[in-house]
């Protein structure tokens, strides 16, 4: 199935972002630092370290949909 950026229109490119060994997670901006910084803080969004995207290169925004998340 293809997708467009719902920005630009073009073709988006499925992908997949990896945070390294530890779970993804959703961190607000302003969190206080040890939170932010700290593998603790921020809501688990996938046990997983690797999460689906859709990247547009033409406009450089990146699409999760947080329905597709294990």
């Amino acid at each position: 199935m293809k997708l467009e950026c719902p920005y630009c229109n073009t073709d988006l490119i499925e992908g997949f972002i990896d945070s390294g060994r530890y779970s993804f997670k959703w961190h607000e901006k302003n969190m206080n630092l040890i939170e932010k910084f700290t593998v603790f803080g921020g809501e688990v969004l996938s046990s997983s370290p690797k999460v689906l995207c859709y990247r547009c290169k033409n406009c450089n925004k990146i699409i999760i949909d947080l329905n597709e998340i294990p």
